[in-house]
């Protein structure tokens, strides 16, 4: 078993990091994707400003050009109309779109090692689970983040605020003046703010990271127990490691099989799958209490026949509930309606009710 929090004094091995940054655990702060995302708008905006705002004025004086004559609008003519702006849109957006993924890119590998492990992209049904969920929200991690959204909030609006109240008698110069003067000082504003923002943003993204790295290091930490016995496992032999495997998952099969009989259905798929199920009117719902694919699914079924346990052939339920429940765990919320229907039929037909406990 882990131990408490209190126990884990000891710093995480390098196979302890190595498995978590396979598992995509890995310390990085968000704040400085927004640093460098907001610094790279900025100053593309400083170098192609001019040609972005033409390239507006294009888009907007071509597609209102025929606005005013009388020529009838076809779905040809209005196809043209739509294609031609899209474009010329899509010309002015790639630059910021291609500097957006390089600074992507860039913020993560100068935060972690550039590395692909595959098992982020596994599905995780466990975050549909919405007790898993509301844990989460919950958490001291979520009260963390609430707390760092609100300081950046209040001290980059305070920065605005400060820069906005320096530039009034500027704006106010402006009644009067024309288009292109008012675009020039509001424009020159608006950069200002920006690259004030920015400054701050530098203080916010290096305190940001430095949390992250120091939260990622204590969750890393391991217990003495656990420093030992990787140490002993480190020193066994493949072979070795591989038979107390099988013995492990033989032993685990074994605890299931010996639960199937207490289960009130088995819901199969009907060879590749299959998942026991008990429900009791103290539970909140059906629990899992064994599942298997392929020949440990066969045993089951062979096993709830043995015993006289109802066996029904459902599978799409049962390839759903077999990827999003583990054995000990409630069906998903989403199965209930199913499975409360195969319930009823299974005591109807048996004549028995479900058990107080």
């Amino acid at each position: 078993m882990a131990g408490s929090a209190g126990d884990r004094t000891e710093e995480a091995t390098p196979k302890r990091r190595e498995e978590s940054r396979k598992r995509g655990q890995v310390a990085r702060s968000q704040e400085v994707n927004t640093f460098m995302s907001l610094l790279a708008a900025f100053a593309m905006l400083s170098f192609v400003g001019s040609w972005l705002l033409a390239g507006l004025i294009r888009v907007m004086t071509n597609s209102l050009s025929g606005s005013g004559t009388t020529e009838p609008i076809n779905a040809a003519r209005g196809w043209r109309v739509m294609t031609d702006a899209g474009m010329d849109s899509l010309r002015l957006a790639a630059p910021f779109a291609i500097a957006g993924v390089v600074v992507g890119v860039v913020a993560s590998a100068i935060q972690v090692k550039p590395g692909i492990t595959t098992e982020i992209l596994k599905p995780r049904f466990s975050v549909l689970n919405p007790i898993s969920g509301a844990k989460r929200l919950l958490s001291s991690r979520s009260l963390v983040t609430v707390v760092k959204d609100l300081i950046k909030v209040g001290v980059t609006t305070a920065v605005a605020y400060s820069v906005l109240k320096g530039g009034i008698s500027d704006l106010m110069g402006l009644l009067g003046a024309s288009p292109g003067m008012a675009l020039v000082v509001v424009s020159g504003l608006i950069m200002k703010i920006g690259f004030s923002i920015i400054a701050i943003y530098v203080l916010i993204a290096i305190a940001d990271l430095v949390y992250e790295r120091w939260k990622h290091e204590r969750e890393l930490r391991m217990t003495k127990d656990e420093v030992k016995r990787e140490a002993k496992e480190g020193d066994v032999n493949p072979e070795v490691k591989g038979q107390l495997k099988r013995r492990q998952h033989e032993m685990a099969v074994q605890r299931m099989m010996s639960a199937v009989p207490d289960a009130d259905v088995v819901i199969t798929n009907p060879t590749h799958f299959a998942v026991a199920l008990r429900y009791a009117r103290a539970l909140p719902a059906p629990q899992v209490i064994a599942k298997g694919a392929d020949h440990v699914a066969l045993r089951i079924i062979a096993k709830a026949r043995e015993s006289g346990v109802s066996v029904v052939q459902d599978p799409p339920l049962a390839r759903s509930i077999f990827a999003s429940a583990e054995v000990g765990q409630y069906i998903p919320a989403d199965a209930f309606g199913a499975v409360a229907e195969i319930l009823a039929h299974v005591y109807r037909a048996t004549g028995r009710e479900p058990a107080a406990a």
